[in-house]
């Protein structure tokens, strides 16, 4: 079982408990705690009259996560490559306090993420509003086609489609992938999967709608707030 820290949108940070990226397991259902003191992280913006093309693809490094808890460091490799950032999942593990037992927390990977990018001239910032396919579009489109970074996303993955029939032993189990590419025309995403450990991992085509339903940004804790469902890479 793994656990993962997510802020809401009122900086609420809030404890979600997962099973393993194993078929078959047989665990809990997934639960939230609110943890109370912790200050509020503002949302990532995309500039008003932000001009992105119609379709955009990135050359991206293939990583696949190591481990079957690794996929937080896997996908912060892969999007801090296209930052010009050339780390180690290993090292990203270590510094987002990885663990079998607890995972990683998503303050943690965002705190690495900014860590790293420090000197670019970029940031990354959450976004809890991307379970709408049309705001996911449009951050997407600009971090992707616009300033050429590739996009971790938050999600479940037993709410991908090429997942579909795996046991995971619980629903929401909560999954890291990288977004690389877009068609606004054909409303769909390039997204690349790390995890190897249920039968899946590799590049894939997901529409927008199917990958906004997929993130936890669907989700809300007990105040009715949203979680985490993008590391948004933006203009620092």
């Amino acid at each position: 079982m793994k656990t993962f820290l997510a802020r809401t949108a009122l900086g609420t940070v809030v404890v979600t408990t997962l099973v393993a990226l194993q078929p078959g397991s047989a665990q809990a259902a997934p639960a939230s705690t609110p943890l109370q003191g912790s200050s509020a992280i503002a949302q990532a913006t995309v500039p008003a009259g932000a001009q992105s093309p119609i379709r955009a693809k990135l050359a991206i490094k293939e990583v696949y996560q190591t481990t079957d808890y690794w996929c937080a460091p896997a996908s912060a490799e892969i999007s801090l490559r296209t930052l010009g950032v050339k780390v180690p999942q290993a090292t990203l593990a270590k510094k987002m306090r990885t663990t079998k037992e607890n995972g990683t927390s998503a303050e943690d990977q965002l705190r690495v993420l900014n860590a790293y990018a420090k000197n670019t001239g970029y940031a990354y910032a959450p976004a809890w509003d991307v379970y709408n396919a049309k705001r996911l579009g449009e951050r997407l489109a600009y971090s992707i086609g616009v300033l050429r970074k590739a996009t971790p996303i938050q999600l479940y993955i037993d709410r991908l489609p090429w997942y579909k029939g795996v046991d995971f032993g619980a629903p929401d189990v909560v999954h890291m992938i990288v977004a690389y590419g877009y068609d606004k025309k054909a409303k769909t995403v390039l997204v690349w999967d790390p995890n190897t450990f249920a039968g899946g991992g590799g590049r894939y085509t997901i529409t927008m709608a199917q990958l906004a339903k997929a993130t936890e940004s669907n989700k809300r804790n007990e105040s009715g707030h949203r979680y985490w469902g993008m590391y948004q890479p933006v203009k620092n």
